[in-house]
């Protein structure tokens, strides 16, 4: 299976550069918003719940929001 979003990796993400609110840098969160995932990775929204259903792409339900796990994401990308 290709890695999606391998080759936008160097032009969108940079895991270190953009603490969020708290001042954690991205590739240190556990966490992260769908929409975040979305900005991070470059990779279309359709897409991140796509590769959550195939189980590639690790998440947790916290009430209504969805939060996607930031190593199963740097992993898919493959930059972990």
């Amino acid at each position: 299976m290709p890695k999606l979003g391998a080759s936008r990796m160097s032009m969108r993400m940079q895991p270190d550069h953009k603490p969020d609110k708290t001042g954690v840098p991205f590739r240190e969160r556990l966490f992260c918003s769908v929409a975040d995932a979305v900005t991070a990775s470059g990779i279309c929204r359709s897409s991140i719940y796509t590769e959550m259903k195939r189980g590639t792409l690790e998440f947790q339900k916290r009430g209504k929001r969805t939060l996607v796990s930031v190593p199963s994401l740097l992993k898919l990308l493959d930059v972990a």
